[in-house]
């Protein structure tokens, strides 16, 4: 019974201090100072009506709401005692001025047209403060999707002209840019290989590019980037490229195998960062036991020609090709009755490529060469093709890189179309197919189309990680294509370490050729990595069957596949894989480099 008593005390003295506060109800709500505003908004927004009982938390909650509506510089909510014990509330508003220009400043990367269509302020219609909210934040993502960062460090009436909104941007900029690490490498070749400069918006993607770029001339072991900011202002960076170099010249002489599995002596003398100048040089000679006169060559590369990056190279040289027989070991099969089958090579060439943009460069490349068969008899029994004679082509390419390394790539794509003009002069011919037809001058069109594209399911490489380890699938697709009266050794081949693995070097021939290749690379150590591959492709529409080795006129593919291992060394990537041909028959396959 007391328990009930007191609950009973208690609920009274709550509806006591309620009716306490209502000492009368709304007679009438009146708006100041509105313009711009209609008053049935701002009445709309708020608890407090007329006819209710006056209760000053509900005005104070009015007082904000009102505010929140974002148009008004000031909002005051009172209630004034009237006759009866009744109220009226008078609600005054300052409104902020109308809007009548938008004036963008500190923006240096992004279009003020651009920024200008993220503002949701409205010309000819009061300022709302949270316009000013939902703007900014939609300018600093626009700039944070472009790889910048700023902040908005104003956006309101200008002082002095309250009709004009100032949107003021302030970018992060680049205080200083600097190299450390590098003891050989010139300073200013470095230097022409960075893209960012100081007092420019720092841009992250185009920042990577540059570190890219860097690491990709192979001229160093590691890059990484260092980023600090003054302690006077942060809204500069300072960026270091710190470099450590490895080794880019390489003088041997000793003893090799050729690629008939010879013995052959060579002196090799080559750097590809000459004298700390970026330049590449080299000079080889190789003499095989087993005769056909040495291959010798000269190269020369520079990759600053000038100021907008054109790089040029050039070539001269006198080169035995070993046909039909490459880089594979204890199990060629030669389509000839004689020991050997070569070519001597003996000519120039000479490229520019100029970058169109980050991503994307032409080429030009010339060449000029003569083409000897090895002095075997011209019966028409020998198992070869002789075709000797002169042979010229304007090459001219197209290339986009979208790779996140080109040394050993993990994601993106890189593509390459080619043109290439080219005439021939055959003043001899001889071997197992006599085409008389190609005597004397011809001319013709090569035109390939290469696409590459990359995957891996591990997160993307860091900055200062270029180099680490991924699992990869890599995907390659050529196709080739001639018109025109092409010599043989002109035509495209297919079968090899690089192109279709399992089969001989040269299996296949033609005037066309397509060859995909399909490879997932599995890294067991930073240096040593497991692959599995499948390859397929080949060539036809050209020159006929040489013995053992069959041709066909019309599309013919072939399947290859198989595992290998790939390992890096100072001396750069090798690649040893043994491949199996579409009957299980199996070819092992020596490659210096990468596949793709």
């Amino acid at each position: 019974m007391t328990i009930r008593i007191g609950t009973i005390a208690l609920l009274w003295m709550l509806i006591a201090c309620c009716f306490g506060q209502q000492t009368g109800l709304i007679r009438k709500i009146e708006v100041q100072g509105n313009k711009g505003v209609t008053t049935a908004a701002i009445l709309n927004t708020m608890r407090t009506k007329v006819g209710q009982p006056y209760l000053q938390s509900n005005l104070d909650l009015d007082k904000k709401a009102i505010s929140d509506m974002g148009f008004f510089q000031s909002v005051d909510v009172r209630a004034q005692a009237v006759e009866n014990d009744n109220w009226d509330v008078i609600v005054n508003v300052l409104e902020w001025p109308v809007v009548k220009e938008l004036r963008i400043v500190g923006n240096t990367v992004i279009k003020t047209d651009e920024i200008r269509k993220l503002i949701t302020v409205e010309v000819g219609k009061v300022f709302n403060l949270r316009d000013q909210v939902t703007s900014s934040r939609a300018i600093e993502a626009l700039y944070a999707k472009r790889n910048y960062f700023a902040r908005v460090e104003e956006f309101g009436p200008l002082p002095g002209s309250p009709n004009t909104i100032n949107i003021k941007i302030r970018e992060l900029t680049i205080n200083s840019v600097s190299v450390q690490g590098n003891s050989r490498t010139k300073l200013g070749v470095i230097a022409k290989l960075i893209k960012s400069r100081q007092g420019q918006a720092y841009d992250k993607h185009k920042w990577e590019m540059d570190l890219r770029r860097i690491y990709g001339t192979q001229w160093f072991e590691n890059v990484r980037s260092i980023e600090t900011q003054p302690p006077d202002d942060p809204f500069k960076v300072n960026l270091v490229a710190d470099v450590k170099e490895t080794r880019t010249g390489q003088f041997n002489i000793g003893l090799q195998m050729d690629p008939r599995s010879s013995v052959a002596g060579v002196i090799r003398l080559q750097d590809s960062n000459f004298r700390g100048t970026g330049q590449s040089v080299g000079l080889d000679f190789l003499q095989a036991t087993t005769g056909g006169g040495p291959s010798v060559g000269f190269d020369y590369g520079n990759p600053f020609v000038d100021r907008s990056g054109t790089s040029i190279h050039a070539s001269i040289y006198s080169r035995l090709i070993y046909r039909f027989t490459g880089n594979a070991f204890g199990s060629n099969s030669v389509p000839t009755n004689d020991t050997s089958y070569t070519e001597r090579r003996t000519g120039m060439s000479l490229g520019f490529s100029k970058p169109i943009n980050d991503i994307t460069y032409w080429g030009l490349n010339g060449r000029i060469e003569r083409i000897v068969t090895n002095d075997l008899t011209t019966t028409g029994t020998d198992g070869f093709i002789k075709q000797d004679g002169d042979v010229g082509s304007l090459s001219f390419g197209f290339t986009r890189n979208r790779r996140d390394t080109d040394i050993d790539p993990s994601r993106g794509d890189y593509f390459r179309f080619a043109l290439e003009p080219g005439f021939s002069n055959i003043t001899t011919i001889g071997g197992s197919v006599l085409d008389t037809s190609i005597l004397g001058q011809h001319s013709f069109l090569k035109y390939s189309a290469e696409y590459r594209k990359y995957f891996t399911n591990q997160p993307p490489r860091s900055i200062n990680q270029l180099d680490a380890p991924r699992r990869v699938l890599a995907f390659r697709l050529f196709y080739g294509a001639i018109s025109g009266k092409t010599p043989f050794f002109e035509q495209y081949f297919a079968g090899g370490s690089e192109t279709i693995r399992g089969y001989d070097e040269d299996r296949f021939w033609g005037n066309k050729t397509l060859v995909s290749n399909l490879e997932l690379r599995i890294p067991v150590q930073k240096a040593f990595s497991i692959i599995g591959f499948i390859d397929y492709g080949g060539a036809w529409g050209g020159y006929g069957s040489v013995n053992n080795f069959t041709q066909s006129d019309k599309l013919n593919l072939h399947l290859g596949y198989g595992i290998g291992f790939s390992f890096r060394t100072p001396l750069g990537p090798l690649r040893l894989d043994l491949g199996f041909d579409e009957k299980g028959r199996s070819r092992t396959h020596f490659l210096i480099g990468t596949s793709f």
